[in-house]
């Protein structure tokens, strides 16, 4: 029983590294697609892929989203948004770190 309560910071880590990854994802998508709109040009005229592939790009050169989508998703697990297991795990890792 002791091994699975040792995992549970790596599971934290891992829903919030992935959650990051996919709000910071979202947000350069966004920002590719504002920024083609403001262009005037039709976001039907492009593949999904297309859009990602430049949003990919965006994000290596605006770093500072994965530090707002790391604090987002973190928020997110505190509010129980991504479960309550998450939520539990999030807690009891920062109270052994001795964060409030």
């Amino acid at each position: 029983m002791a091994e699975a309560n040792a995992s549970l910071p790596q599971i934290h880590t891992i829903r919030i590294t992935t959650a990051a990854r996919v709000l910071a994802r979202l947000r350069a998508r966004n920002a590719v697609k504002e920024e083609l709109r403001k262009q005037g040009l039709k976001l039907t005229q492009y593949d999904a892929r297309e859009i990602t592939s430049w949003a990919n790009v965006y994000l290596d050169e605006h770093p500072e989203l994965i530090a707002e989508a790391i604090a987002n998703a973190r928020a997110m697990i505190l509010r129980g948004d991504l479960g309550k297991r998450a939520q539990r795990a999030l807690l009891n890792t920062d109270a052994q770190n001795g964060r409030a």
